[in-house]
């Protein structure tokens, strides 16, 4: 299953101007080598936290909330943004982000930047899709975004984290 936090970080910055920043950064930084690349056509890499204080703000006050502590640190972070334009068939791939060699809480997450009703699906579950709320869940999980087509433009941060709690 997953968990579902309010995000006021990005809510309070998520406008026109800001959406526009991440489709530039996200089309500037491309996830990885064009040849060598299974990823969605329009994925940013994976520093778009060092990129907007914002974000990474966000991030870390989730994992606040969701541990119940501000005593962590990540032993692995990577955080992007997917873009899909207006009228884009979603790439609807199955998988999964897992760090196979790496110990501690293991978990991945996403927002909805913009409004869009194709959310993602699990194998026993599906996230209906609100903006401005972190969904985050086991890192082995296996998903998927929904089929469709995007009727506006979409814009979604992604993150695949490992965290230890500090004593």
């Amino acid at each position: 299953m997953f968990e579902i936090f309010n995000c006021n970080y990005i809510s309070k910055v998520n406008n026109k101007q800001f959406q526009k920043d991440l489709i530039e950064y996200t089309k500037e930084t491309k996830c990885c080598d064009k040849d060598n690349c299974n990823h969605p056509k329009i994925q940013s890499d994976l520093k778009i936290d060092k990129a907007f204080k914002v974000i990474d703000d966000s991030i870390n006050n989730v994992f606040k909330s969701y541990l119940g502590t501000d005593k962590f640190e990540f032993s692995k972070k990577n955080v992007w943004s997917y873009y899909a334009p207006k009228g884009s068939e979603l790439q609807n791939v199955m998988h999964n982000h897992m760090f196979k060699k790496e110990k501690g809480l293991q978990l991945s997450g996403l927002m909805y930047v913009t409004p869009t009703k194709l959310g993602t699906d699990f194998e026993d579950f599906k996230i209906k899709p609100e903006i401005n709320k972190w969904y985050l869940w086991h890192l082995g999980l296996f998903h998927y975004p929904e089929k469709g087509v995007t009727p506006e433009d979409r814009i979604v941060l992604a993150l695949a984290a490992v965290v230890n709690q500090c004593t």
